[in-house]
């Protein structure tokens, strides 16, 4: 008997030896921070996933309360308390939030506590599993974040292209009635011969031609952005001609005003149209804010790879917050408020810039006190490669 004693029974030894696979098992877990605590919530296990994932060597947090894991501000709120409570009450207990390790970091861990019970249901410590989520909440924070990033562009990109598209429309709806108001003005000032009418209609072909002048704008700003630039037409021409025909126009409209243009012959590729846009709007400018005791000075200069033309008037300076914004379209700084002129639209300016940009070229603005304002455009002589290819009007 007594050697049946001493002797295990088969059966407590399957039942050893399946708790020893099972202890090694959880000890080699690398993945998962797997231990036992005790009711009161101090540590009397650890594997090696808990070493990896929280910092402690077991030597290190055995014995100790499982509130070292936990934030300061989490301690204070008596987090930990709650949760042994919830788990003792419910059997189990599961969250995610912040956990710190032992160098301080914090990690987003997800953690399950279990109650662990004996037969008669008496408490006898809790199992805890933790994992650490830190990089898969980086993850899916990094994604969400890109996912509204993408739907804001989106929106906007429809916002943005509902407006053009809206104006595009807008104005080829407005160009054909005003047409016939300009036309229809033009005949009665034909056949009037009463002064006081001729000026009324004078003024109405005016304004309607000042108008279609905005509209072709707007048109042009809505073909700049729908179509990632304005359309060319280059052709072989003489820079020079074109500018002196826009001056001998303006001097029509400022007849006391004088326009000096010392150039030579400036030959290169370009859409003529369009430089006459940027070069009527450039001088102009010159002459409706500069000085009208000064002339208006254009400085044509030509090495053979490169054309630039000075458009020089002596003026106040643009104050430096107007420089920076005064190619952005639909701007209308103070400066136009000194002259009696009703102002623009606020596009002459951004347009000149793309059709310069289009050209391969640029448009730069210098203004200073006692140097006046120039705007110099820089075009190069050939286009080799011209990617806005002449569209029809929308």
């Amino acid at each position: 008997m007594a050697s049946a004693l001493s002797t295990p029974a088969p059966g407590d030894k399957r039942t050893a030896a399946s708790e020893e696979r099972f202890r090694l098992l959880v000890e080699s877990v690398k993945d998962y921070a797997i231990f036992i605590l005790d009711p009161g919530g101090h540590v009397l296990t650890w594997n090696l996933g808990a070493e990896r994932i929280k910092g402690y060597r077991a030597d290190e947090i055995i014995g100790k309360h499982f509130s070292t894991f936990y934030p300061p501000e989490d301690i204070a709120a008596g987090k930990t308390e709650r949760e042994l409570e919830v788990a003792s009450r419910v059997g189990r207990f599961e969250d995610e939030d912040w956990r710190v390790r032992k160098d301080g970091t914090r990690f987003w861990a997800n953690v399950v506590i279990t109650a662990l019970r004996n037969a008669d249901g008496s408490l006898l410590g809790f199992a805890k599993v933790t994992r650490d989520l830190t990089e898969r909440r980086a993850a899916e924070e990094t994604r969400r974040a890109l996912v509204a990033e993408r739907a804001k562009l989106e929106e906007k990109a429809r916002i943005q292209e509902f407006q053009e598209r809206f104006l595009a429309i807008l104005g080829h709806d407005l160009r054909n009635p005003l047409a016939s108001l300009d036309m229809g003005a033009g005949i009665l000032r034909q056949m009037s011969k009463d002064p006081a009418t001729i000026r009324i209609l004078d003024r109405m072909q005016s304004s309607s031609q000042r108008m279609s002048r905005m509209i072709e704008q707007i048109l042009d700003l809505t073909r700049a952005r729908l179509a990632g630039g304005l359309p060319l037409d280059p052709k072989p021409m003489d820079l020079r001609a074109l500018i002196s025909y826009v001056i001998e126009e303006l001097r029509v409209v400022h007849p006391s005003r004088t326009i000096d243009l010392r150039s030579g012959p400036l030959p290169g590729v370009w859409d003529a149209d369009r430089l006459e846009q940027v070069f009527s709007n450039l001088i102009g400018n010159a002459l409706l804010y500069g000085d009208p005791a000064t002339p208006v000075a254009i400085d044509g200069r030509n090495d053979g790879r490169l054309v630039s033309v000075d458009v020089h008037n002596d003026s106040p300076p643009i104050p430096d917050d107007l420089q920076a914004t005064i190619f952005s379209p639909f701007r209308r700084g103070e400066r136009d408020s000194r002259t009696s002129k009703t102002a623009g639209l606020g596009l002459g300016l951004y347009i000149s810039r793309e059709v310069s940009l289009a050209h391969g070229g640029d448009l730069e603005l210098r203004s200073s006190a006692g140097e006046g304002t120039t705007f110099r455009v820089t075009l190069p002589t050939t286009q080799p490669m011209i990617s806005r290819l002449p569209q029809e009007n929308p």
